[in-house]
């Protein structure tokens, strides 16, 4: 695939037109909406494949959909988007078709009409769907059935609304760029995730920046919220989301306001970045070494289908975390933790540019952008090639992912369950919460070239040979002999208490921890040293750490206070925490390396 084709699509500049919609909010130069266009698209996407992995449960919308549009299940337009997908081999695949029909539509004008108007990027193909989604709005009368719905709407919309009244782009970004002549648009469907993306475009002597699709992968900035949950989907494996959340009403505003600042970040840095592409080549070892620790996140996440896009992503990254710092500081830093743990390691550095440049912008009375052919340069100078490697392993957390992608090089990974409890019936269950995971992780490896073994095992029949490959322990100290041996090796550990199981700190584990406390009310940051205790009988934990019997390889632990809570965790396949603790009212995230 062309670098440069691939760039234009993820970083699109598309246009919008600036009338009024069925469901809208403006707030002076800025604009948030459900957008027809992308809702248009999410219906016949849905009628085309039905309820698949980017359709969202939309509950009694959906129903109405199929009621509204049911008759239509044979029209050319569904037709066509069935054959537009055919060459669409994996989830990732689609994924990007989807994104990019997305990306094209927003420049025509809603329906029925869909004029276009924006020239930039034209293509006889999709100007062909472009017809038949025309013809298909007409027939159903589309814009009757959107505009009945604006109540389904109207949650989305207040979420996005409060996120821009909390950190206003026009308000912020007027102290570092020129937006004399900018206006603001961020677009969103209702009924498909599509993947998010930016867009940019000069129209009448004004440009115009903002978004178009959903909030970010859940391999990004995972869901902490009821809401947040909802609306996620596993746009890469379509595996269901564990049931892990709190009600915080704070986390979706950030949530929403780290996607749209992370795609105003693109739209803020892509020129000079593209400007500077020989530097951008001099780069390439950063995206290299994500690559060669992580091989399988380098094949299914698209980021990493050019030769240098997370260069383009950290430089989007640090911009998110420099326009919310100062809003939730533990939310920026989470979150900054989390684009460590996807590859990223020198974002430490990269926040510590944006406040170097954001502060020698306003000495100089230079807009931020014009720096970052100096940031590039810094970059490199700060983590030179001969350095990176180390670098790397100081700052990228230990995660489940990075151990999974271990398990592509070795080529196999061994499930292990307990058999000590008591209970038979509790020794069946962990069985098939190991047989559940090993389901998931069949589902997670479906697009490795390679074969990958993954067996399961009672803790009973493990060779001490066995011990040292990659495995994946199922069940606390009690149930497994395994855990019981090495449990002084894990940030947590299971005690006997008033006659129940709690989860408390492991006051033995000394390595450094970054821990982040999310409760109904609060985003806090947290001193892992202190002594905590988790005693609901939901309590649970997800953890990784390095495998003592073999340190190149890592050990997955999923346990809880009893059988069922242990099974909560049971898809580890896209958490970039090192740890995560869950009692059902609180979500307790650790990063350490």
């Amino acid at each position: 695939m062309d670098k440069k084709f691939l760039a234009f699509l993820l970083i699109l500049t598309v246009f919008t037109s600036s009338q009024a919609f069925a469901y809208e909010y403006n707030l002076n130069k800025v604009t948030v909406r459900i957008h027809p266009n992308e809702e248009l698209l999410s219906v016949v996407y849905y009628l085309a494949f039905g309820w698949d992995e980017f359709v969202i449960n939309r509950g009694d919308y959906l129903r109405e959909v199929d009621s509204y549009f049911g008759k239509l299940k044979d029209h050319e337009a569904v037709t066509m988007m069935r054959d537009y997908f055919k060459d669409a081999k994996t989830i990732p695949e689609r994924d990007f078709k989807l994104f990019t029909l997305d990306a094209y539509l927003l420049q025509f004008s809603e329906p029925p009409e869909m004029v276009r108007i924006y020239d930039d990027w034209k293509d006889e193909s999709l100007d062909k769907m472009v017809d038949v989604l025309r013809d298909f709005a007409i027939e159903s009368n589309f814009m009757k059935f959107f505009k009945a719905h604006e109540s389904y709407y109207e949650e989305d919309l207040e979420i996005y609304k409060r996120a821009l009244e909390l950190r206003n782009p026009e308000e912020f970004l007027e102290s570092y760029f020129n937006i004399d002549e900018i206006r603001f648009e961020f677009n969103f469907p209702y009924l498909v995730c599509i993947h998010g993306h930016s867009f940019r475009v000069d129209k009448n002597n004004t440009k115009i920046l903002g978004s178009g699709g959903l909030i970010p992968l859940v391999r990004r900035t995972p869901p902490r919220t009821l809401w947040s949950l909802k609306i996620a989907k596993d746009t890469m494996f379509g595996l269901p989301l564990n049931p892990v959340y709190v009600e915080n009403e704070e986390f979706n505003k950030l949530w929403f306001l780290d996607f749209i600042y992370h795609e105003l970040g693109h739209d803020f840095t892509i020129d000079k970045l593209d400007e500077y592409y020989f530097r951008l080549q001099e780069m390439k070892y950063f995206e290299s070494i994500i690559e060669e620790d992580m091989p399988y996140l380098a094949t299914y996440d698209i980021h990493f289908w050019g030769y240098w896009g997370m260069i383009y992503e950290g430089f989007a990254d640090g911009f998110s975390y420099f326009a919310l710092r100062d809003i939730n500081p533990a939310f920026a830093e989470w979150n900054k933790e989390m684009q460590k743990a996807w590859g990223e390691f020198w974002q430490d550095d990269m926040v510590e540019l944006y406040e170097k440049y954001a502060d020698m912008s306003f000495k100089e009375n230079r807009t931020l952008d014009e720096y970052v052919p100096q940031m590039m340069k810094e970059l490199i100078t700060r983590i030179p090639e001969d350095k990176a490697e180390e670098y790397y392993q100081e700052k990228v957390p230990i995660t489940p992912i990075r151990a999974l992608d271990k398990v592509v090089k070795e080529g196999e990974v061994l499930i292990i369950y307990g058999t000590q409890n008591s209970d038979e019936k509790g020794v069946e269950y962990d069985k098939a919460t190991a047989e559940l995971v090993k389901d998931y992780l069949t589902q997670f490896y479906s697009q490795w070239p390679g074969e990958i073994k993954i067996e399961v095992k009672m803790d009973i029949n493990v060779t001490d040979e066995e011990l040292k490959k990659n495995l994946i322990l199922v069940g606390g100290p009690v149930s497994n002999k395994i855990v019981q041996k090495i449990q002084d090796e894990f940030p947590f550990k299971f005690t006997y208490l008033n006659g129940t199981w709690v989860l408390e700190r492991n006051q033995g584990f000394n390595t450094t921890v970054k821990a982040f406390l999310f409760t109904n009310s609060s985003i806090e940051e947290i001193d892992f040293s202190k002594y905590r205790i988790y005693s609901s009988p939901k309590t649970s934990i997800l953890v990784t750490i390095r495998n003592p019997f073999m340190e190149d390889n890592y050990i997955i632990w999923i346990a809880g206070v009893n059988r069922y809570s242990t099974r909560i965790y049971r898809n580890p396949t896209y958490y970039f925490t090192s740890y995560e603790v869950y009692d059902g009212e609180k979500i307790e995230d650790g990063f350490y390396s």
